[in-house]
């Protein structure tokens, strides 16, 4: 079992979450997408012309791979989304998305106007089950 402070600097790191759901016709749905993780929840920023906001709009449950595409490592997590769509109130999860890629952010009041004109919204997506359940590859 890989130790909980090796997960959290994984995760931690500059990289991609795939993210799986189901569309109405049960073809799997699979995107990457930056993320952040504060510990409790993944979140990612997506918009409602996308069609993961759709198919989670319909169905919340999903399963997030977190891959390292140069070695052996890898954090399989089942999920239920939830979409938030208060831009003021998740302005610091947006925030921290882009801060962990080493992305630039514009002021709060430039940021949420960007937000608003992009029709973003915010994928907050819990874990299943503690971390004792997840997939964890690699990182013992």
């Amino acid at each position: 079992m890989a130790a909980p402070e090796k997960v959290k600097a994984f995760l931690a790191e500059p990289r991609n979450v795939v993210i799986a759901g189901l569309r109405r016709n049960g073809e799997p749905h699979l995107s990457p997408n930056w993320f952040y993780f504060d510990g409790e929840r993944f979140y990612v920023s997506t918009t409602r012309a996308r069609a993961k906001y759709r198919v989670f709009r319909r169905n919340p449950r999903a399963v997030l791979l977190v891959d390292d595409s140069t070695g052996a490592r890898y954090v399989r997590v089942p999920v239920t989304v939830e979409i938030r769509e208060d831009l003021t109130a998740e302005l610091p999860r947006f925030r921290a998305i882009r801060e962990k890629m080493g992305v630039a952010v514009p002021s709060d009041e430039e940021f949420l106007a960007w937000l608003s004109s992009e029709g973003r919204v915010l994928l907050a997506m819990t874990p299943d089950g503690p971390q004792e359940e997840w997939t964890i590859h690699g990182l013992d």
